[in-house]
C-alpha cells in the first residue's frame, strides 16, 4: 500500500425533520447495546480508522457535547458547520475544507448504524491503491460510504444544495470502483421511526 492520506468524513448535520426529534441522539438496541443512534454509526468507522471526522451543526449543542464527552471523544474531530440549512452539500463542502490535505475522501452518513465495517476497511483499501471513486453495492443497488480521491477536490467543493455528489458519479462512471456488501446495510439509513431496527 502507497502512504496515501485517506480523510474519513461522517455527515451530521442534518436536523432530522422527519424522524420528529433529534435521530442522532435517540438511544436505540443494536448488536445487544443500547445507545445514541450517531455513536452505532460511527463504531464500523473507528473499527477501521484511528481517527474521524464528523461535521456537525455548530448551533446542535446536544449533540456536540455527546460526541465530546463519549468514549472515543479523542478519536473524534468535529467539523463545525454554519451552512447546514443550505442543504446536504454543504456539510459535504464543509468536510472537504477541512480535509484539503487528503488524497481521497470516504464519506458517510451518521444516520446509517447497519454499515459493516469491512465495507468502509475495503473502501479504505481501494482508495489507498489508487481508486478515484468507490462505491459500494448489494444485490446491485448502491450505497454509503462513497469515496472520492482528490482529483475530484474542485468539484466537490462546488456542490450546492441536496444533491449530494450524484452529478459527478454519474460523469464519471468509468472511474467508478464498486465494493461488494455483504447486506443491504449499506443502504439502510434512519429516516423515521419506522426505520428503526432492534435486537
Amino acid at each position: 500500500m502507497s502512504g496515501k492520506l485517506i480523510s474519513p468524513i461522517v455527515l451530521a448535520a442534518g436536523k432530522s425533520q422527519r424522524f420528529g426529534s433529534d435521530k442522532l441522539l435517540h438511544v436505540m438496541k443494536y448488536n445487544g447495546v443500547s445507545q445514541p443512534l450517531i455513536l452505532h454509526s460511527l463504531k464500523p468507522w473507528l473499527d477501521v480508522f484511528d481517527q474521524i471526522n464528523v461535521v456537525v451543526r455548530i448551533d446542535n449543542h446536544a449533540l456536540i457535547a455527546l460526541l465530546e464527552h463519549c468514549e472515543s471523544s479523542s478519536r473524534l474531530n468535529l467539523i463545525n458547520t454554519t451552512n447546514a440549512a443550505k442543504g446536504m452539500s454543504a456539510s459535504f463542502v464543509s468536510g472537504i475544507e477541512a480535509n484539503r490535505q487528503a488524497d481521497a475522501w470516504l464519506i458517510g452518513l451518521s444516520d446509517m448504524p447497519f454499515i459493516k465495517s469491512s465495507v468502509i476497511a475495503n473502501s479504505l483499501k481501494a482508495l489507498t491503491t489508487g481508486a478515484e471513486i468507490t462505491l459500494p453495492i448489494f444485490n446491485g443497488q448502491r450505497g454509503h460510504p462513497v469515496g472520492f480521491s482528490s482529483r475530484f477536490s474542485s468539484q466537490l467543493l462546488a456542490l450546492r444544495g441536496d444533491k449530494g455528489a450524484k452529478e459527478i458519479i454519474a460523469s464519471s462512471a468509468d472511474q467508478i470502483i464498486f465494493i461488494d456488501s455483504p447486506d443491504n446495510g449499506i443502504w439502510q439509513d434512519i429516516d423515521t421511526r419506522n426505520n428503526l431496527s432492534t435486537d
